[in-house]
């Protein structure tokens, strides 16, 4: 325990400097952006004046108290969360029935397939007009668009797990007089979870990554994705960099609380030095 208290503050530490010395960084490029960088950008169709590409912390700071005072940002944060929270639900769930249900059977395997490499190489931007045709405007369409991102990893880490299991304790358990169901209870669902267990943690990255996509759909405030697209289409440097570290933070978030779960799901296992 003392080994293991010792190395989490060690890595809290090197997080720490780390972000120390990427914030001195970037403080110093904005100050050298500011004397040697454009303000006055070509966009194609007009030019845009006084454009800070890498704004101050002054700048940051006033962006970011108008958009916590006006109630902006946090609304945008419980509406993408909210949706970010049900279609990774959806998705994982979805995914990992058909991963076990496949690792299982090869037949159904053979079935799944050709749509699992088929949604896996598709970008989700290229999806959405199909779902806004399918779903329409509202919710389902964006809330879906993340599931099918989650569910096709989810599915491709249960399918793994279920597949890593060695046939000697498959053997061992069904000689001993084992029924099938048990088998599955504690024998193929505990060895599986590892791999389980890393797919949900690439999948929910993947989820705050489509969300920016699907809030295009119907884009309107308040939202993290239309946060980002009406930064982009004025344009508005700071409150791009406030979105984009919003996300970045919110997956972080989201990764710890997934490690910690997992930690305390799975004290019963040995770990390892």
């Amino acid at each position: 325990m003392v080994a293991v208290g010792q190395r989490r503050r060690t890595q809290v530490a090197r997080a720490l400097l780390a972000l120390a010395l990427c914030t001195l960084i970037y403080g110093i490029a904005a100050e050298l952006g500011r004397r040697w960088l454009p303000h006055r950008v070509w966009l194609g169709t007009h030019y845009i004046d006084d454009l800070e590409l890498l704004p101050p912390f002054s700048s940051l700071t006033d962006e970011m108290t108008f958009l916590v005072r006006s109630g902006i940002l946090f609304s945008s944060i419980a509406v993408s969360s909210g949706r970010v929270l049900l279609g990774f639900l959806l998705g994982s769930a979805i995914g990992i029935l058909l991963g076990l249900a496949t690792g299982r059977a090869a037949r159904l395997e053979y079935l799944v397939e050709p749509w699992v490499s088929f949604l896996r190489f598709t970008p989700a931007l290229a999806l959405l007009p199909l779902y806004v045709l399918w779903f329409g405007f509202g919710e389902a369409s964006k809330v879906l668009l993340i599931a099918t991102s989650v569910a096709v990893v989810a599915l491709l880490g249960a399918h793994q797990g279920v597949r890593a299991v060695s046939p000697v304790h498959l053997e061992a358990a069904a000689s001993l007089g084992a029924s099938e169901k048990l088998i599955f209870r504690k024998i193929v669902l505990p060895l599986a979870f590892p791999h389980i267990f890393a797919s949900l943690r690439i999948a929910l990255g993947l989820a705050w990554v489509t969300i920016v996509v699907a809030e295009l759909i119907d884009a309107r405030m308040p939202s993290l994705g239309y946060l980002l697209a009406l930064s982009g289409a004025y344009p508005r440097v700071p409150t791009m960099l406030i979105g984009v570290v919003t996300v970045g933070s919110l997956v972080l978030i989201c990764d710890l609380l997934a490690l910690a779960l997992h930690a305390r799901a799975t004290r019963w296992m040995t770990r390892a030095a």
